[in-house]
């Protein structure tokens, strides 16, 4: 559950301890760390009964290798005991402008493309010569995020495999349940999250909506349940799902209340134990 801490060093980031007693008080055994540096490891998890799936790397993937941020996510998830790094193109302000809006969103040409695909790569390589399994995450605003550039992602890079964020790609305009079919034997990760409403006709960029509010508790939103956990069936997925919720620290409604609410209804409908 995101309580709106991207960066670890953002002063108006709520307490690690609470957050980790909020997860714990939600009734999960497993959580990602956040961003390097943020959350404690070892004795703190173990005293709330948690372990670590593990983290992620937030970057400029289409303009940086992001080679300090890879290996500090790794050395968190060493210590955690941990075993997975979500590789994540942060979104640059001309495509956080047109998330959700694939007709004005700007595109990578060829060149700027592959350069962004072989940082990805090295990051992925990097991870498993750390015994470390990489997975690609969609992310609204960012470089890949649209079908036809998960599409692409995944024919041209063999090394990771697929995270998918459902409020993300309801974010983009794309079915959940849809791509969990297409997708199945590259889906190695799931986060749940739900979108309040259509994001398209609304006229602000990404980080404008998430402090409006865009993503909401797991099934207020678009997100139909039913049919993600019918898709998921069909594709025998046995791996995590961390359970999220995008907000702005200090924005609007209780991180901990709605995580409960969002698992319960998770559970409800067959998704997860």
């Amino acid at each position: 559950m995101s309580w709106g801490v991207d960066f670890a060093d953002a002063p108006d980031n709520p307490p690690p301890e609470v957050v980790l007693d909020g997860i714990a008080g939600a009734g999960l055994r497993w959580l990602e760390l956040g961003p390097a540096g943020y959350l404690p490891g070892g004795a703190a998890l173990r005293a709330r009964g948690l372990g670590a799936v593990g983290t992620f790397v937030f970057a400029d993937f289409h303009r940086t290798g992001a080679e300090a941020e890879t290996e500090a996510a790794l050395d968190a998830i060493a210590a955690a005991g941990g075993s997975l790094l979500v590789l994540i193109d942060r979104p640059s302000p001309e495509r956080a402008a047109t998330a959700g809006r694939p007709n004005l969103a700007p595109r990578l040409g060829a060149t700027a493309w592959r350069a962004m695909l072989d940082r990805l790569r090295r990051a992925a390589e990097r991870a498993a010569e750390r015994g470390v399994r990489a997975v690609v995450h969609p992310h609204a605003g960012g470089y890949i995020e649209f079908e036809d550039e998960v599409e692409r992602l995944l024919a041209d890079i063999d090394i990771a495999g697929l995270c998918l964020d459902t409020g993300h790609a309801l974010y983009a305009g794309s079915d959940p349940a849809a791509l969990v079919r297409r997708h199945a034997a590259r889906l190695e990760h799931l986060h749940l999250k739900d979108v309040a409403a259509p994001v398209q006709a609304r006229g602000l960029g990404f980080w404008d909506a998430v402090a409006a509010g865009v993503f909401c508790p797991v099934g207020d939103g678009l997100l139909r349940l039913p049919e993600l956990r019918g898709a998921l069936a069909d594709a025998a997925y046995r791996g995590f799902a961390t359970v999220e919720q995008d907000r702005r620290p200090g924005g609007a409604g209780d991180p901990a209340a709605d995580l409960r609410r969002s698992v319960e209804r998770i559970r409800a409908a067959g998704i997860a134990r």
